[in-house]
């Protein structure tokens, strides 16, 4: 008897050794405290909570060439990888072409300013979604904006529900631009899950906040918290205006998440746009590593990744807020 497992024994013995794959030091001895103590009653009547501290970072990034072609399938040592100037302690893995489920947010512009185009946008939009989306994989919400946020679909993978939802919206009113990008990164933070996933941001706009509560830097921080990539379409008219400030706006917000803006003023612009955008999607590294000298106090730390190879342009968040480590009560 002394030699074999129970049924249930062994189960928790598989979960320990995949976990202990994975995990650092310090989470290993948290997952052996619970399997010690997890049957006791007092782990539930006294109230006390295992907390675990996670250091791993997820990121996704984009390579291109000097031609602009995005370039896939590169191994880990093709990059270098910089956390707060440092290379990470430990890689924990790295996927050349991820299939991780996507999760996008689409912000439509509602204002004034937009409305002779606002019909062939809902149409490249709900195509763009239906191209996108995997069934049972993907999903995504939608949201119009003028002088509020309005969440018109809710997050779902129903391609038609969605669909519904882009031709339902309006276009009128003033433009809450910057709340509405609050709204959608503190949604797509919110609806963290225990998978790793791929958040994007897809912006119809001209960049021209004219509403918000909120100002351009607190936009701005909600994305880096929320580890988003926003990509803006800009409506904007570059022939009267080649220097627009909303696209200026709008580079400030995409760049620094590894996004960037796109010319969508016309129909066939917005089609292209759209194409630029699901290529990109489609052609995401993701890498998890452990940076060296992590500390869990909310600060903020670089990101910095750079192909070994010439001509090769890469596409990253700048940075993140180290999580706050939580203690129990």
């Amino acid at each position: 008897m002394g030699s074999r497992l129970s049924g249930q024994g062994l189960i928790r013995l598989v979960l320990v050794l995949l976990i202990g794959a994975t995990c650092t030091a310090a989470q290993l001895a948290d997952v052996a405290a619970f399997e010690e103590h997890k049957d006791s009653p007092d782990i539930e009547s006294s109230g006390i909570t295992i907390t675990k501290r996670v250091d791993e970072v997820n990121l996704i990034f984009t390579v291109t060439d000097s031609k602009g072609h995005f370039v896939s399938a590169l191994p880990s040592s093709a990059f270098q990888f910089l956390d707060n100037h440092q290379p990470p302690r430990a890689m924990g893995y790295f996927h050349p072409q991820t299939d991780l489920p996507l999760r996008v947010g689409l912000l439509i512009d509602e204002s004034d300013s937009i409305r002779g185009r606002f019909k062939f946008e809902q149409k490249a939009a709900s195509t763009f979604l239906k191209k996108i989306l995997r069934p049972d994989v993907d999903r995504a919400f939608v949201v119009g904006f003028d002088g509020t946020v309005n969440l018109a679909q809710d997050m779902t993978g129903n391609v038609d529900q969605l669909g519904k939802a882009i031709h339902s919206l309006k276009s009128e009113g003033e433009t809450s631009l910057y709340d509405a990008v609050i709204f959608a990164c503190d949604k797509l933070q919110q609806n963290r899950e225990s998978q790793v996933t791929r958040r994007a941001i897809i912006l119809i706009s001209d960049g021209m906040d004219t509403k918000s509560r909120a100002i351009l830097t607190d936009a701005e921080e909600a994305a880096a918290r929320a580890d988003v990539v926003i990509y803006a379409l800009s409506t904007n008219n570059l022939e009267d205006n080649k220097h627009p400030k909303g696209d200026a706006v709008m580079t400030l917000l995409t760049e620094p998440t590894g996004g960037h803006i796109l010319p969508a003023r016309e129909e066939g612009d917005l089609k292209q746009a759209f194409t630029q955008v699901e290529k990109a999607l489609r052609s995401q590294y993701a890498v998890g590593y452990h940076p060296a000298d992590f500390k869990p106090d909310g600060s903020f730390r670089s990101i910095e990744i750079t192909a070994r190879k010439k001509g090769l342009k890469v596409q990253h968040r700048k940075g993140y807020f180290a999580p706050v480590e939580s203690a129990g009560p």
